[in-house]
């Protein structure tokens, strides 16, 4: 049986180094399709996205946080995923879904993409959190989970295989 999910899963690895090359706008744009077709909470759809081009900015956004934004400052795009937590009782779990839908979009046209976790990570001066929020004019509602880094790729990591999978993290009926 082929399984064409599996297999793109399974190609899927955080890429930490980029080209330095353009992603172009049309893939972008498809990757953030993807995104928003993310399942969320009582289908609110509440995660919301700020997407960053500018080479200053995508830099400075790696500073907001004080250690592990390294592969930031070399993307050619960083999409910071938020969402309204005054509205949302499950924003976590609604933005790392969609998150998840950006790593896996990017896999599927070649894109390197990495994680770069924000939440309750420190900053400089306040929060990692805090520092976007303020550096990228976002209300004091919204809560930033994450930056996804995106470039060309300029690394090459082997996909892995069903051998890598954990198959003891699996229980039926009971654990």
């Amino acid at each position: 049986m082929t399984n064409e999910l599996f297999n793109l899963a399974a190609k899927r690895r955080s890429i930490r180094r980029y080209t330095g090359e353009k992603v172009s706008d049309e893939v972008v744009n498809e990757i953030l399709k993807v995104a928003l077709l993310a399942p969320s909470s009582w289908g609110r759809h509440p995660v919301e996205f700020v997407v960053v081009r500018d080479k200053e900015m995508i830099k400075k956004i790696s500073r907001c946080k004080r250690m592990g934004a390294g592969p930031l400052p070399t993307a050619d795009v960083a999409i910071v995923v938020m969402v309204d937590k005054s509205d949302c009782e499950l924003w976590i779990e609604d933005a790392a879904v969609a998150s998840t839908y950006i790593l896996l979009a990017a896999e599927q046209f070649g894109i390197g993409a990495c994680w770069i976790h924000m939440r309750n990570r420190a900053g400089q001066r306040t929060t990692a959190d805090e520092e976007i929020r303020q550096l990228l004019n976002v209300p004091e509602k919204y809560s930033v989970l994450n930056v996804v880094a995106l470039g060309q790729k300029n690394e090459k990591k082997s996909p892995r295989t069903e051998n890598d999978l954990h198959l003891e993290n699996i229980h039926y009926e009971k654990f």
